[in-house]
């Protein structure tokens, strides 16, 4: 982008005055392809508020919560495979947004955080939220420093260059970044000509690489042996499923996936399920009567591996991906080949269409089996898998879904369909009403698009005691969101724990009865809100409000007791 670009030009003639740092920072936003801002807006931040209004191509959205403004950024980026940007002011907003830039560094999801801080002559002199003059104060810089890639200060209009240049780094190797720019900075004219992150260029020589690897791979099919595919976060934020269902075809491998991989299936019937603590004992075995396994964009955390390590150490192993394995076993097993992809897209683009001038072998046919887990004796409410088979029932094809971590989480990892639309959970902080804020984000984010698809958050009760008036913004921008709130009045992961680990201590995570339905239909009057007590009404809650325009809501009984879905509180079965 150059100061030439007409939109900057129609942006500059519109406001009829000096372009600022303002409005230099919301360039850039553009470079990044990014048309949705997300914030809360205060003193601090209010002249890059300004500049985005004026904008021609961005819109800012105000969110309840900086968190929320954090986890909505990083919603869209995971669905849109591109970038985010969240805009905060200083004080309780600049602290408010740590939590979602740590999700988003553990997650490697790319988020500009842009943080308003008090005007120059105010740093050091006592200044309302001054943040940037330690030990005096608290210090903002390395705060920021621990939760992003790049921290920068833009302590003077003639920083600002320099400050998008270490952005761009960071965004560019996947890391949130985040910018501090004092109030009277953001004001004060400017002229940046800069475009926005640029991939490293890949290896030359790795193209030839993957051809050897394609090699090896059909050698090892034509021997008789099997191969397993294991896609993971980084295939799902790269949108990359045809090409790996490409892969599996030739190889006639099944496919796994990490649960933050879960939207990387084309093909169900190729599908052997969800590795992890959440995950199906079918995906496990697929990856331990594997000859090789062919490993995709996953980092292999505990949560993605759990009960896995002895196949891991043991099994022949391509690993593929921009970051390397979290996995010591894999790390000191020989027969490991770890690559490091600067760009996997095009890594993965490359070996399908290696493998595709093979002989395409018989598929392996696979089955999903569930964990199989114990319901209460006289069950209260709704059963949890039967909750969600329905909505997964009437999920459409360009639904994107957002799971909460915890019970609800893992039973949407565990029993919603498998194929088509978008699904996100976030395990990398694992913080409580991350869904709801990331879901209201991509649902507006979408209506931005060519293609808007409904949005559909399925959260506990915890989550929206923590993040649920985000709903509130949903209704502003009268978002395509449907909010499926399953309601067990409790902490049910802690309960399920306190049960397992405390059996003999009284239960704090129980509380009384909380009638979401009647609290979210008295606060916003048109909002449609259900609260089906039986499954034939749930499934006409979900086709109905899922086909609707704006915001909805469906509220569901569950019971505390039952034990979800993880594999350490199970029985495989």
């Amino acid at each position: 982008m150059t100061a030439s670009d007409p939109e900057i030009g129609e942006v500059a003639s519109a406001s009829g005055a000096t372009r600022t740092v303002a409005d230099c920072l919301i360039d850039y936003v553009r470079t990044l392809r990014v048309s949705t801002v997300f914030g809360v807006h205060g003193a601090n931040i209010e002249h890059v508020f300004d500049a985005a209004t004026r904008s021609v191509g961005v819109t800012p959205v105000v969110a309840k919560h900086e968190f929320a403004a954090g986890a909505m950024a990083d919603g869209s980026a995971r669905c849109s495979g591109g970038y985010g940007v969240v805009v905060t002011t200083s004080g309780g907003g600049a602290m408010n947004v740590v939590p979602a830039l740590a999700e988003a560094y553990d997650s490697r999801v790319p988020i500009l955080a842009i943080i308003g801080t008090p005007p120059t002559p105010l740093v050091g002199a006592g200044g309302f939220q001054d943040m940037c003059t330690p030990p005096d104060t608290i210090d903002l810089v390395a705060v920021m420093s621990g939760v992003v890639g790049a921290c920068a200060v833009v302590s003077d209009p003639s920083r600002l260059d320099d400050a998008l240049r270490r952005a761009c780094a960071a965004l560019a190797d996947g890391y949130p970044a985040a910018l501090l720019v004092p109030r009277d900075v953001q004001a004060a004219p400017a002229a940046v000509v800069l475009d926005g992150p640029v991939p490293v260029a890949a290896d030359p020589a790795l193209r030839d690489r993957v051809g050897g690897i394609a090699a090896r791979l059909a050698a090892v099919v034509r021997d008789g042996q099997t191969v397993c595919v294991w896609a993971g976060e980084e295939a799902s934020y790269l949108q990359i499923a045809d090409e790996i269902d490409s892969i599996a075809a030739s190889l006639g491998s099944p496919i796994v996936v990490s649960p933050g991989g879960r939207d990387a299936i084309v093909d169900p019937d190729r599908c052997a399920g969800v590795t992890g603590v959440m995950g199906h004992p079918s995906a496990h075995r697929a990856l331990a009567e594997a000859d090789l396994i062919l490993a995709i964009g996953t980092r292999m955390s505990v949560t993605d591996r759990a009960g896995l390590d002895p196949v891991l150490a043991s099994r022949s192993l391509i690993h593929l991906g921009r970051h390397r394995p979290r996995c010591p076993v894999v790390s000191a097993n020989p027969s490991a080949e770890i690559i490091e992809c600067v760009d996997l897209r095009e890594t993965i683009g490359w070996l399908a269409k290696d493998l595709r001038g093979h002989t395409t072998p018989a598929s392996i046919a696979v089955t999903i089996e569930n964990l199989a887990c114990p319901t209460p004796e006289s069950p209260k409410g709704l059963p949890t898998r039967a909750v969600i088979e329905t909505i997964g029932a009437a999920l459409g094809s360009d639904s994107s879904v957002f799971a909460d971590a915890g019970n609800t989480g893992a039973a949407a990892v565990h029993h919603l369909p498998f194929g088509g639309g978008r699904f996100v959970v976030a395990l990398g902080m694992g913080g409580m009403g991350y869904a709801i804020a990331a879901g209201v984000g991509q649902a507006i984010a979408s209506t931005h698009t060519r293609q808007p698809g409904r949005t559909v958050v399925i959260a506990g009760d915890g989550a929206f005691l923590m993040h649920g008036m985000e709903i509130h913004t949903a209704v502003e921008y009268d978002a395509p969101l449907t909010l499926v709130l399953l309601n067990n009045d409790a902490h049910g992961m802690c309960v399920t724990r306190e049960q397992q680990f405390f059996p003999t201590t009284p239960s704090v995570n129980r509380f009384r009865h909380t009638d979401f339905g009647a609290g979210l239909a008295a606060l916003f009057p048109g909002l449609d809100v259900r609260a089906p007590a039986d499954i034939p009404s749930l499934a006409e809650a979900c086709r109905e409000l899922m086909a609707a325009p704006g915001p909805n809501c469906i509220v569901v009984d569950i019971d505390a007791d039952e034990v979800p879905p993880f594999a350490p509180f199970l029985t495989r079965g």
